[in-house]
């Protein structure tokens, strides 16, 4: 039954928690966690930051350019019909169409948003003709660096107005990923957190999230509204849950939680980790208690959605190559 089972699971959770009490009880955070304080104008948080080897499947810009202008259909009024006719008449792609009487100033227009690599631009065009999880919006991501990708997760003391408490970012150089994670020690040192995110990402920057699109990224802009922080947050966005529910992996699933893809293609168990809607709970006994317990398994929860994430990412490219 599922209330048992969430009875049960709930009990378990209790059952970590009261562990991880007893074993931090007077330990400090930064005696188990290495880290350092990031200082800004603003104030001070929790900096911590790792290094993991990854190999990551991405698509180059030669061939992103390829895959995408030999899909005719993202020009208006070329379907399935059309695009095939068009072929058979030797249009293989849509440079080929550019003097044709019908769709010549149509493709004009697309090769302008194309060659300027504006990839808002390129992304919004696909998605107006197909979607925004269509596997050419994954194959535009190859006009960037790999430097360029952005991955990241929060964590929240809850749904809507309340604090972010832990801001997780990962990047790839080379064949290591940088994660860096800005805690939260107390609510007053979220403006902080914020800016140490926003260290990150500049105009060539693409987002990479798991349900970013309705969770992650306007929670985000809540937060730099409260503060009144101007920033220009308009980046190219890949939700890599709406790309799973496309994946053939899909049809093997109960559902397309990270938890559920992460063991499903990657045969990863974790153990002692919290649900991210327990985390506010966790947290909420964190600052009743000062004891930094129910921490650790947050900010490893954290941590392992973004490596998670980068796999996906990279398994996507391998399932649409």
């Amino acid at each position: 039954m599922p209330w048992d089972f969430d009875y049960q699971e709930n009990q378990e959770t209790e059952r970590l928690k009261q562990r991880l009490l007893k074993k931090y009880k007077g330990k400090k955070l930064e005696d188990i966690i290495e880290g350092k304080e990031f200082k800004t104008e603003k104030g001070i948080c929790y900096h911590i930051e790792n290094q993991e080897k990854i190999s990551l499947n991405t698509i180059n810009p030669d061939s992103a350019r390829k895959k995408i202008l030999s899909n005719l259909k993202l020009i208006y009024g070329i379907g399935d019909v059309t695009e095939l006719n068009l072929k058979k008449e030797g249009y293989r792609t849509i440079e080929d169409l550019m003097n044709h009487p019908r769709f010549g100033s149509e493709v004009k227009r697309f090769l302008e948003v194309l060659n300027k690599c504006d990839t808002c631009q390129i992304v919004d065009w696909i998605a107006h003709r197909f979607s925004k999880s269509h596997s050419l919006v994954l194959y535009a991501s190859g006009l960037h660096n790999k430097e360029d990708f952005i991955f990241l997760d929060i964590e929240t003391m809850g749904l809507s107005e309340m604090p972010i408490i832990l801001f997780g970012v990962a990047q790839i150089f080379g064949d290591h990923m940088s994660i860096n994670q800005y805690f939260v020690r107390d609510v007053k040192e979220e403006q902080a957190a914020l800016i140490g995110f926003l260290s990150h990402i500049n105009k060539d920057s693409i987002f990479i999230t798991f349900n970013g699109l309705s969770f992650d990224i306007p929670y985000v802009r809540k937060r730099l509204a409260y503060y009144g922080m101007k920033v220009d947050f308009e980046k190219p966005h890949l939700d890599l849950l709406y790309f799973s529910m496309r994946a053939s992996w899909k049809e093997r699933l109960s559902n397309c939680r990270l938890i559920t893809l992460e063991k499903h293609l990657f045969d990863i168990e974790r153990k002692d980790d919290v649900p991210s809607d327990l985390v506010p709970e966790f947290y909420d006994t964190y600052m009743r208690t000062q004891n930094i317990g129910p921490l650790i398994p947050i900010i490893e929860h954290n941590k392992q959605d973004l490596i998670t994430l980068a796999n996906i990412f990279s398994k996507l490219h391998k399932e649409w190559e």
